[in-house]
């Protein structure tokens, strides 16, 4: 099953199809190649979209190659956060449910 995810890159938007699961990473990557572009831009050595993105491309790929992609394990999106509020809320939950479980039984508390 697939879902529709809105990006926007330079100010344009694209919408997408993804898995669920490679939702984050297709946040990621859009959120890096908007950043890559956006700075080749303001250094004012490309003018045009194609050579931006060209650029872009090339400067992502060389520290994918060369393993210093330190800004892409670096970004935190929005959605990222989002994820986590979630996780700590379904934890929570869970751990609310274990104490009130214990409270109504004779069973031993145990959290993980």
């Amino acid at each position: 099953m697939s879902e529709k995810v809105t990006i926007a890159i330079m100010g344009e938007e694209f919408t997408i199809k993804c898995s669920p699961e490679e939702k984050t990473y297709l946040i990621k990557a859009a959120t890096l190649v908007d950043e890559t572009m956006t700075k080749i831009k303001s250094q004012g050595t490309a003018f045009s979209i194609n050579r931006i993105a060209v650029m872009a491309a090339l400067n992502i790929a060389r520290d994918a190659i060369n393993g210093s992609s330190d800004m892409a394990a670096n970004i935190r999106t929005e959605h990222d956060a989002e994820l986590d509020m979630i996780e700590i809320k379904k934890r929570l939950e869970g751990i609310n449910k274990q104490v009130k479980n214990s409270l109504n039984s004779e069973t031993e508390l145990k959290l993980q």
